[in-house]
């Protein structure tokens, strides 16, 4: 699960989209990469 501090659950990566739960190892680093990505863009 990639947690949201915000939401104090899992994230949810797009309005109304799914949320990043029950995934596994290699999919949770990859969301976790793409965020920190975003967040360095910025």
């Amino acid at each position: 699960m990639v947690y949201d501090r915000e939401l104090k659950g899992p994230a949810q990566l797009k309005k109304n989209g799914p949320f990043a739960e029950k995934l596994t190892k290699e999919q949770a680093e990859h969301i976790k990469q793409l965020l920190s990505d975003d967040l360095t863009c910025r």
